[in-house]
């Protein structure tokens, strides 16, 4: 039986591991052909390799988002391929955690360059084609940081922020019936990424304290709202900023 996303193309950056894989795999199991996109090639190639085995359809896409040549590259290649995607998941990031006395010139560049230039890119390499072929996902992966940021986020939560207002603005301003720009917004996330910051003593006891249910959620919690934004049912939300977390925003 074909699923709800059968012959949609989806291309995920950051999708070698954490939200981004979750969020590929549940895609492909709907029937996407799920493009895992990452700077990492052997994480990549493993995690193509592993939804191929799973009989789901995928492929690999290298490039490092800090070249500014990258995304149009990226496009080029998948035209070549015939794998020119209808949907765009924004996953891939930089964090680094300092306070506003710490920050460094290199991690504002690197988080702008990743966060923010990385995102204007990438919109203008694949959304043209979305507009044209009259049907588009674009979905950004935010973070409860934009409402609620700790001391050490400062930076980052500024350029999540930031990135947000952006896919806003083409949610309001596109007027394409079929192409919808969509915000996730994830919470403390088990992730790799999360995870050993989460072993340092007392870390994990005083995240839990800010969160009303009382536990960690998991990458896959991500995966399902982003299926809903690609399918037909979820085909009127547009413009919409969804957390997933728990209620650490509140």
């Amino acid at each position: 039986m074909a699923g709800p996303l059968s012959g949609r193309v989806a291309l995920i950056t950051g999708a070698a591991r954490g939200i981004g894989l979750a969020i590929a795999i549940r895609l492909a199991d709907a029937g996407a052909h799920a493009i895992i996109h990452d700077r990492d090639a052997a994480a990549a190639t493993a995690a193509t390799a592993d939804l191929r085995a799973r009989n789901l359809a995928a492929s690999t896409l290298v490039a490092d988002l800090a070249e500014a040549a990258a995304p149009s590259a990226m496009a080029a290649e998948l035209k070549a391929n015939g794998t020119e995607p209808d949907i765009l998941v924004l996953c891939a990031s930089v964090e680094t955690l300092q306070t506003w006395d710490a920050v460094t010139e290199a991690a504002m560049a690197s988080q702008t360059e990743i966060n923010l230039h990385a995102t204007v890119r990438l919109l203008q390499a694949f959304l043209p084609g979305m507009l044209a072929r009259d049907f588009g996902r674009v979905i950004a992966i935010g973070s409860v940081q934009e409402t609620r940021p700790n001391p050490t986020h400062l930076y980052y939560a500024a350029t999540k922020a930031a990135q947000t207002n952006m896919i806003l603005n083409l949610a309001r301003t596109l007027h394409a019936p079929s192409v919808t720009c969509n915000i996730v917004q994830p919470g403390a996330i088990l992730t790799d990424r999360n995870r050993s910051a989460l072993t340092q003593p007392g870390r994990a006891e005083q995240v839990l304290a800010r969160i009303p249910l009382g536990r960690l959620g998991r990458a896959e919690d991500c995966a399902g709202l982003a299926l809903l934004l690609c399918c037909a049912e979820g085909s009127y939300i547009n413009g919409a900023e969804i957390a997933v977390d728990g209620g650490m925003r509140l």
